[in-house]
């Protein structure tokens, strides 16, 4: 039996409007990364999500430099101390989409693979985002 090779494409836009901010084809097991500084420490966060075939993310690692507002206290995985970030490892969370209202002063930037994908300055300030994998 053949089965076609099914298309993936990782999709940010406003939730509002619909407007696209990004549309990139992906693959099963590439890796997104969420970077951003938090509003009150003004420390580094960021999330590992692994693209899946069926069209989710799996949520694997968050990490951050400090305890404080929007920390989750409760979580599957293991937890560790690396180079003075807070490293939750194995979370293994699937999440249909991703959301975020994007805030330019918190230096949101997007990485596919290690590569820049979205700069703070790509979406307006303050506008809600949903990141979404499409199956083609």
């Amino acid at each position: 039996m053949y089965y076609k090779h099914q298309s993936l494409e990782l999709v940010l836009c406003d939730q509002e409007d619909g407007t696209e901010y990004i549309r990139e084809e992906v693959n099963p097991d590439d890796e997104i990364i969420v970077h951003w500084r938090h509003s009150v420490e003004r420390t580094i966060w960021e999330e590992k999500l692994k693209i899946e075939k069926d069209g989710t993310f799996t949520l694997t690692e968050t990490r951050f430099q400090s305890f404080g507002a929007g920390v989750p206290n409760e979580k599957g995985g293991k937890v560790s101390i690396k180079d003075g970030y807070v490293v939750m490892e194995d979370l293994n969370e699937t999440k249909p989409a991703y959301y975020w209202i994007h805030s330019q002063l918190a230096e949101l930037t997007v990485y596919k693979n290690g590569k820049e994908l979205l700069l703070p300055d790509d979406i307006p300030h303050h506008h809600k985002v949903e990141m979404i994998i499409e199956k083609g």
